[in-house]
């Protein structure tokens, strides 16, 4: 029995992320290595940057793999639609489980009648449909009994009915258990596309004590978490590999607060060369966990404010104020880098709203840095709900992607005027900031940006760079156009 999981990576951003695999499929193929010791399991990843299915899939048709486990996030589907359709036509077409957010919600008109879509966590429903394929070679979509008690659908089974069985059992918040990652079995994993990085992608936990109504984490309805002692021999394995890069994608690290603390603490004692970057809720320090960090190899602590516009609705993030104000803006002078998160067009907001958002990140919070991201309606959220729904108070519109582009506080022009404006200071703050500059004054960022929007020479290629949001498009435009002597810094706040 041989089984494939997928990847795509972006060799662009190895600057930023240089590894192949998923974490997603790390896991899922763990877990069914752990079960089924005796089966081939292994790890492929496709780059992104010539990625072609006709290539992607002769590879995997000349390797024999009987199941192939594709990704279904927004920016994969496509790929893996294209890759699972090659293998269709294949003379021995490997049955092709597609797992991962969207299928909860997405079109599946135009894929093969014989694909599997796995709905919830999906370690468990994977090794089911690996062990009929074991015992049947013809077991495809095609064969899901109507009444089965899996979260899988297909073309012959409605996901309605397979929608039951993908909540898992709230008295169950121990999450599935493979092989330890990074240890001596997992190199079985990676024959014929090994793991050859310093950095690596990692989590403790999934799901979120919160209910922020935009936030995917909670497609999974409650907090659950790997064994501490399963931590620590994985903490354990990435030190001695020489991972001294780690994404800790915890919605919050740790998950609680206590069990954070617990997480640094290992890492801290285990591998103290190992810099973490992770999210983290601001409402979660005290003055031990801020000690804690300081003591830690912090090289990012990502925290989410949203917005501080009090027209959004509570739902969609709740804030507190002064839990937030009492430890937040003195971590930078602790030397605990951090990123301050916000979110541009939130049902509710406005140009003015995100202008004292801003304002107030950048003059009262003090972080090192700060970022903007367009707002994206997640299927099965609660901010999903408001989707189209004009005849109501609060409502949002979007684009085929799920990106936001109206909503009943601004329209279209508005949100492209309030992504501009977002991209541009937050880009000119870290160019600043990263040019020696200090801690520059939100006045000094709103004069800046004002100037270089209304310059006629850069209007249209400025505007372009910064409604993407990206900050290194943003920090290219700021590194040139302020070279030219156009628009003079000056002097900057701390």
């Amino acid at each position: 029995m041989k089984i494939a999981l997928i990847s795509y990576y972006d060799s662009r951003r190895f600057d930023e992320y240089p590894i192949t695999h998923s974490l997603g499929s790390m896991r899922l193929a763990a877990y069914l290595r752990e079960r089924h010791p005796r089966w081939t399991v292994r790890l492929r990843a496709f780059d992104e940057r010539d990625w072609s299915p006709a290539r992607a899939g002769e590879a995997l048709l000349a390797e024999g793999f009987d199941v192939v486990g594709v990704p279904a996030y927004i920016w994969t589907l496509e790929r893996s639609r294209e890759l699972t359709s090659f293998l269709a036509a294949a003379a021995k077409a490997p049955l092709v489980a597609c797992g991962g957010p969207e299928t909860r919600a997405m079109d599946c008109s135009d894929w093969p009648a014989q694909t599997v879509f796995v709905m919830g966590q999906g370690e468990e429903p994977l090794t089911w449909l690996c062990e009929q394929r074991h015992d049947d070679g013809a077991f495809t979509g095609l064969s899901l009994a109507p009444d089965l008690a899996q979260p899988l659908y297909s073309s012959v089974r409605d996901r309605k009915g397979a929608y039951r069985f993908a909540v898992p059992d709230r008295g169950d918040r121990r999450l599935p258990h493979g092989i330890p990652l990074f240890g001596p079995e997992f190199d079985e994993l990676t024959q014929g596309d090994p793991v050859e990085t310093d950095f690596a992608w990692y989590e403790t936990a999934r799901g979120c004590i919160y209910d922020c109504s935009f936030c995917g984490h909670n497609t999974l309805p409650f907090f659950a978490t790997f064994d501490l002692d399963f931590v620590q021999a994985e903490i354990g394995h990435m030190r001695d590999r020489g991972i001294r890069r780690l994404f800790l994608i915890d919605p919050i690290l740790g998950g609680k607060q206590a069990r954070g603390k617990e997480i640094l603490r290992m890492f801290r004692d285990l591998a103290p060369d190992i810099a973490l970057s992770a999210y983290m809720r601001p409402e979660f320090l005290d003055e031990e966990f801020v000690e804690v960090l300081v003591e830690s190899n912090i090289h990012e602590l990502l925290m989410g404010l949203q917005t501080t516009n009090p027209n959004v609705p509570k739902h969609v993030r709740g804030n507190h104020f002064e839990k937030i104000m009492k430890f937040v803006p003195h971590l930078a002078e602790r030397g605990v880098p951090w990123r301050a998160e916000l979110i541009v067009g939130l049902p509710g907001d406005t140009m003015t709203g995100l202008k004292e958002s801003l304002r107030f990140t950048v003059e009262e919070l003090r972080p090192w840095s700060v970022h903007a991201y367009h707002l994206t309606a997640i299927p099965e959220t609660k901010l999903f709900e408001l989707l189209d729904r004009t005849d109501e108070d609060i409502w949002i519109k979007a684009d085929n992607r799920l990106r936001v582009v109206s909503a009943s506080s601004y329209d279209e022009h508005e949100l492209r005027d309030m992504l501009i404006y977002a991209g541009a200071v937050t880009s000119l703050h870290s160019h600043l900031r990263e040019s020696g500059t200090g801690r520059p004054s939100y006045g000094l960022l709103d004069r800046e940006v004002e100037r270089i929007l209304s310059d006629p020479v850069v209007h249209r290629s400025a505007r372009a760079a910064f409604i993407r949001m990206s900050q290194d498009l943003g920090r290219d435009v700021w590194q040139s156009y302020l070279r030219w002597g156009t628009a003079p810094v000056m002097a900057s706040a701390g």
